[in-house]
């Protein structure tokens, strides 16, 4: 998860890590529903049916060119959404995307982290420095 301005050097640190293991890495990306069985199996939670929310999720989805294009052509963000601890988590069962929110981000970074993670990565993914670059960092830890 980033979370601060990207530096020159973190940006050299991403297409290092990038040059060095994109080429052998395979699309491995879940579906949104495999993504939501995953969230709901292994964190307390409850059910959040807040439209404003879920609205918000889509949003996030639909007005950012790379997520919107994972959805397939004619169909609309399908967003589920829960509270654990003291996040709000969105998950779309059309893509996958999933959207937190926290006012402590550093509590939830590791929520973030395991399910970007366990979502993997698709063809399209893996042409970008950055999500190549977090996701082989999240995996050799």
């Amino acid at each position: 998860m980033l979370t601060v301005k990207p530096t020159a050097e973190m940006l050299a640190e991403w297409k290092r890590i990038f040059e060095a293991h994109h080429a052998v890495m395979k699309p491995n990306r879940k579906t949104g529903t495999e993504v939501d069985q995953y969230f709901r199996n292994k964190y307390a939670h409850q059910v959040f049916n807040d439209t404003a929310f879920q609205e918000i999720v889509a949003l996030n989805i639909t007005e950012n060119a790379f997520s919107r294009n994972k959805l397939p052509k004619g169909v609309l963000p399908n967003i589920k959404s829960y509270k654990t601890g003291n996040a709000l988590v969105g998950i779309d069962l059309s893509t996958g995307e999933f959207h937190i929110e926290s006012e402590n981000i550093e509590e939830v970074m590791p929520l973030h982290d395991d399910l970007f993670v366990y979502r993997g990565l698709d063809e399209e993914d893996l042409k970008n420095i950055f999500l190549v670059a977090e996701y082989v960092k999240l995996t050799q830890n």
